[in-house]
């Protein structure tokens, strides 16, 4: 059996207000948890998708990023989140892509994102 040679992290985080430094910071303390909780350098990620709730509009959490001094050779692409009756308000989510395998991966939610996905906190 062929076996991977990527891997991807997931996270989330709930922003307290559509405010750009509200959306810098939490996109800043999100990536730094990811990389923290994994044990992982920057130069370890291969890209990065980021999405945002549409009631986010004041920033771009790549912009925030990048502020923030992360990111500086990373690949980052950013969309919208699916606009879903009753979903969760303010939020960001990154999908850190690694440029290797590993079978010891941990998600992290923050800040009230921890609902999204409660299986995924007791890794």
């Amino acid at each position: 059996m062929h076996k991977p040679t990527i891997c991807a992290i997931r996270g989330a985080i709930c922003v307290a207000k559509d405010e750009p430094l509200y959306i810098e910071a939490a996109a800043c303390r999100l990536y730094k948890a990811i990389l923290e909780q994994n044990n992982l350098d920057e130069e370890n990620v291969a890209s990065l998708l980021i999405t945002q709730t549409s009631d986010l509009k004041s920033r771009n959490p790549a912009t925030g990023l990048r502020k923030g001094g992360y990111c500086s050779t990373t690949p980052l692409f950013c969309m919208q989140e699916l606009k879903i009756e009753g979903m969760l308000e303010r939020v960001i989510r990154m999908l850190l892509i690694l440029n290797f395998h590993t079978d010891q991966t941990k998600a992290v939610f923050m800040d009230g994102a921890e609902r999204l996905r409660p299986d995924l906190q007791k890794q």
